[in-house]
């Protein structure tokens, strides 16, 4: 099943001559097998469940690449298990070289995503629950340029079609090595190659900012409200880190006690509600059309929702741009999902999930506090341990949230803190919505530069108007 189409001029499995795929100049049609049958490249499997074993791993170690490690032709370094070095020597034979390309091979979610082995990934080993490609020969196959082909959606959904099981789908090197699509010249390989990987990195630079804008405002966040940085810096003589004198005046110098520990002087503790409202009152009206969000599209980490569509109202969570929406419900609750809304239209009442708890701020206090308080740790702490139900759906209740108590700070400091994290979550904005708008570019620009419908220069042109 041809799963790419393009301009080709002959099928690779009429030559005669062993190879002779990559020595014309126009684009061919070809299997992974062929390539495999050409010695360009070697599919191979994981180590088998007896040479590795869950209990093996340690906190530290030789990173092993498991299933879960594998998409958007990426592997995640967070959460990589580690063996010892010496079971890593009786795995040798699995380790990763630059270049090489890894099939998730199992799991409904994951079969048919890859990842591209980089220089940092040098070394690690391929796990069980993947399958290896290696390009053998470069100067007539560009690994980086297949990894873009695999990479494509349409790539992965043929795999996912293909791979054997219901219930749990896997993949084999038979259905791999079945694989169609068109190959280019080595040359036009490099090229097309080069630039969708420009678009990648540039796509990963905004992605990495956004990171570290989150990581920077949470980390004012805690060291405003909960370990008092400011107040204990001045208690001990010192001036404040990270601020200007008229800010740093607003920080008292002593401490007080209160429920919850030491607390500033002057500031008082109380429930959450003092400070946030859980599901305050937005007005829509039944079938009228407005932005909707469903829960696949809040993130686990990062603030920013990945996408949303316009549909007709019927019943759900209501929200404007500045409340938080915080996953109410396992396991969506424990794996992070929590969003800033940012993406309505001025005015707009948009809705959701009824699993989602909209949290806002009151007048005094700056939205994205509440977004902030909501990744707080000891705050999800408190959430995961108020949930009740029954196994597999357990949530947690308003009433329940609505108990957690916080330290309260006085609204000179909510105000100053307000103009400190406005100008990070902006940032954060922006970065975003560049890195939506080159990511689109580049899915519009890949099917058609892999199949030959669309020339490198032709591309360039396009690239140029971003």
């Amino acid at each position: 099943m041809k799963v790419i189409g393009g301009r080709m001029k002959a099928a690779a499995g009429s030559c005669e001559k062993l190879g002779c795929w990559a020595m014309g100049s126009e684009w061919q049609d070809v299997t992974i097998g062929d390539l495999c049958n050409a010695g360009a490249a070697v599919v191979q499997t994981g180590p088998f469940g007896s040479q590795l074993h869950a209990d093996e791993y340690l906190p530290q170690g030789v990173p092993v690449v498991p299933t879960e490690a594998i998409r958007n032709r990426q592997i995640d370094w967070s959460v990589l298990p580690r063996i010892s070095n010496e079971k890593a020597k009786t795995l040798s034979r699995h380790l990763l070289q630059v270049g090489d390309i890894l099939f998730a091979r199992r799991g409904i979610q994951a079969t048919g995503h890859i990842g591209y082995v980089r220089q940092a990934e040098q070394g690690l080993i391929c796990g069980t629950g993947a399958i290896l490609l290696r390009v053998k020969k470069p100067h007539e196959l560009d690994s980086e340029f297949l990894s873009h082909v695999l990479a494509d959606p349409r790539s992965i959904e043929w795999f996912k079609f293909h791979a054997v099981g219901a219930t749990m789908p896997n993949l084999n090197d038979g259905i791999i090595r079945s694989f169609r699509f068109s190959l280019p010249p080595i040359e036009d390989q490099r090229k097309i190659a080069a630039m969708l990987s420009a678009l990648d990195d540039r796509i990963e630079l905004y992605r990495k900012l956004c990171g570290t804008l989150e990581e920077l405002a949470r980390a004012i966040f805690k060291s405003w409200f909960v370990d008092f940085d400011p107040v204990r810096a001045k208690a001990g003589g010192r001036e404040p880190e990270g601020m200007d004198a008229n800010t740093a005046a607003l920080f008292p110098s002593t401490f007080e006690d209160s429920e919850l520990g030491p607390i500033p002087q002057g500031w008082t503790t109380g429930p959450i509600t003092n400070v946030l409202s859980l599901n305050p009152t937005r007005s829509l009206k039944k079938r009228v059309t407005a932005t909707y969000l469903d829960m696949a599209s809040v993130p686990t980490s990062g603030p920013r929702a990945t996408s949303w569509i316009k549909r007709d109202f019927v019943s759900g969570s209501k929200f404007i741009n500045g409340d938080t929406l915080l996953a109410r419900i396992t396991p969506c609750l424990e794996n992070g999902k929590t969003a800033y809304v940012d993406f309505l239209e001025k005015d707009e009442v948009g809705w959701g999930s009824t699993e989602f708890i909209v949290v806002a701020t009151k007048p005094n206090v700056p939205s994205q506090f509440a977004y902030l308080v909501a990744r707080d740790p000891g705050f999800r702490q408190y959430a995961i341990q108020s949930m009740s139900g029954t196994s597999g759906r357990q949530r947690v209740q308003v009433d329940q949230l609505a108990m957690f108590k916080i330290t309260i700070a006085n609204d000179s400091i909510y105000r100053a803190f307000g103009t400190l994290i406005e100008r990070l979550f902006q940032r954060i904005r922006y970065s975003s919505e560049e890195q939506t708008t080159l990511t689109d570019l580049r899915d519009t620009l890949l099917p058609r530069l892999i199949s030959g419908k669309l020339r490198v220069p032709e591309a360039e042109a396009m690239l140029m108007a971003v």
